[in-house]
């Protein structure tokens, strides 16, 4: 009997161990559905470009209310903080920040825009440089309430400001004529950032 089971594996050219390995591979293929195959891997470099330009936003509160600052027919006055972001190229002109009257007092019978009444001033700028005197708002033209320097940014540190957002302080200052009518009067201003 045992020579006999020699005979058979010396005719079938192939050891016992060595066609058991043939079968387990060929159940590992049936497993998975495919043969084993040699791996790849491909990379590419893609890039990203953007172009930032200069650009610059401002907020204000809803309104402000003008109250008496003293004595008798002293001027009325009232304070704000404009909040801005900005950021301006290095070869550039820089930008600003400006006021200017879109809407006169109404009704009529009280104080005027274009009579000069309305004046500002404008302090604590944390990026640029505030105005300087007591610019009167205008109806026809803007005047500046800060000044934007060239390569400025808004927050950051280091060449930019460390502040973010920005801010400037605005107090206006209404002159108060005795011959004004009494009533509730209101007018309209918009400020506008700008840079380049």
């Amino acid at each position: 009997m045992e020579i006999s089971t020699a005979t058979w594996l010396r005719r079938s050219g192939r050891s016992f161990w060595m066609k058991a390995g043939l079968t387990a591979c060929a159940c590992l293929w049936a497993a998975n559905g495919v043969p084993p195959a040699r791996s790849d891997v491909a990379t590419i470099l893609q890039s990203l470009n953007a172009q930032l330009e200069a650009v610059g936003k401002v907020s204000a509160p809803a309104s402000v209310n003008l109250i008496p600052t003293g004595t008798v027919f002293s001027p009325y006055g009232g304070s704000l903080t404009l909040l801005y972001r900005v950021r301006s190229t290095p070869g550039g002109m820089g930008g600003n920040i400006t006021v200017q009257a879109t809407g006169d007092f109404s009704p009529s019978g009280g104080p005027t825009v274009p009579s000069g009444g309305l004046s500002y001033t404008c302090s604590a700028a944390t990026l640029g440089t505030p105005c300087t005197g007591s610019p009167v708002v205008s109806l026809s033209g803007q005047t500046n309430v800060a000044i934007i320097p060239p390569s400025a940014c808004t927050g950051g540190g280091g060449a930019c400001s460390a502040a973010d957002p920005n801010s400037v302080k605005v107090d206006f200052l209404l002159q108060n004529d005795p011959g004004y009518q009494t009533g509730s009067y209101s007018a309209t201003v918009t400020f506008t950032i700008s840079s380049t």
